[in-house]
């Protein structure tokens, strides 16, 4: 998960927590704010968080992509392991059927076909 992808996903909390910043900063220093300069204030700071995370995320993928740096990815029967070591026991995973819902299945009784 990209960390822009989280940024967003808690957008109204952090404009929230921006917002209250600002008003504890209003109150710290002596000063009084007004409501519309909060907004604008709080609305800068989440452009910024927002900005500098999609400038992470974007040079992120480009330094992965120049160097190569691949994390192990291994895919077989449309079932991907990201991150997993191609000889690591995860990746040695196998589903099988029970041996009586295999014999259903091959007499054709697991589809309600009869001979």
């Amino acid at each position: 998960m990209a960390v822009s992808d989280a940024v967003v996903r808690n957008l109204t909390t952090i404009y929230i927590a921006a917002i209250a910043a600002v008003k504890a900063y209003g109150c710290a220093s002596g000063r009084s704010f007004g409501g519309a300069f909060v907004l604008v204030a709080a609305t800068t700071v989440v452009g910024l968080i927002l900005i500098g995370t999609l400038t992470w995320d974007v040079s992120h993928k480009a330094k992965h992509a120049v160097l190569k740096d691949h994390v192990h990815e291994m895919c077989k029967g449309g079932i991907c392991w990201h991150g997993v070591a191609v000889k690591s026991p995860a990746s040695q995973v196998r589903f099988q059927l029970p041996q009586h819902q295999r014999q259903q299945m091959n007499d054709g009784a697991g589809h309600g076909l009869r001979h």
